[in-house]
């Protein structure tokens, strides 16, 4: 009997490519389930494979051709000038959120008391400590860290090495570049952009766009 299960990564650029490499790396040396069926992206000068794995078809059509199979699937297609729409568009492909699979690399550390939606990616050596939450559709990249009840809504990425204090509160589509800390108890509304090597050491409202260190809003 074959316990596989097929995922199609929708994206298929930089961290997409990453995903996908994570994946079969957790499936051929530890025996995870998830297997990558391919890729399912727009842009016809990536050709027809990506990382020697088939671009199955495009981003609209993911749905209608993988509807009636066992196939599962990742939404990986973010960029930090355009989360927001790119959030709406993943909930606009109308794959019901069950379809949608939650990864998390066996060389990650994800604590028992954490809670998660779907389609959410933990890649390898990231760290969810005690009562950590997140929503749908968030990418948390190697070596990041999530202190103990903090909380994510949905469509966030984070990038490597970030690491986030205790009991923050983070909205939606949000972005935090490479090797930036945010200080516990802060609040960080819907739609941020938090600039790489940051600092943030204070709330942030919505819409903002913030770095340095300490991190203060862009002029």
């Amino acid at each position: 009997m074959n316990s596989e299960r097929p995922v199609v990564i929708i994206g298929g650029k930089g961290t997409a490519v990453n995903i996908a490499e994570q994946i079969e790396d957790a499936r051929l040396r530890h025996g995870n389930p998830l297997r990558v069926e391919g890729f399912a992206i727009d842009d016809p000068l990536l050709g027809k494979e990506i990382a020697g794995l088939p671009v199955v078809c495009g981003v609209r059509e993911v749905w209608s051709k993988f509807r009636d199979s066992d196939v599962g699937f990742i939404f990986a297609l973010y960029r930090p000038d355009v989360m927001p729409q790119r959030l709406a568009l993943a909930r606009e492909l109308q794959i019901p959120i069950e379809r949608f699979e939650n990864f998390i690399h066996p060389l990650a550390y994800v604590s028992a008391s954490a809670v998660m939606g779907r389609g959410n990616v933990i890649m390898s050596h990231a760290c969810l400590q005690q009562g950590v939450a997140l929503g749908n559709f968030n990418i948390i990249n190697s070596h990041v860290v999530i202190e103990h009840e903090a909380a994510l809504a949905d469509g966030c990425f984070l990038a490597a090495s970030v690491c986030v204090g205790a009991r923050v509160r983070i909205g939606s589509a949000i972005f935090v570049g490479l090797n930036s800390t945010l200080r516990e108890d802060l609040t960080v509304a819907d739609h941020v952009v938090v600039g790489m090597a940051s600092g943030l050491l204070n709330s942030v409202a919505e819409g903002a766009v913030v770095y340095g260190l300490p991190a203060r809003p862009k002029r």
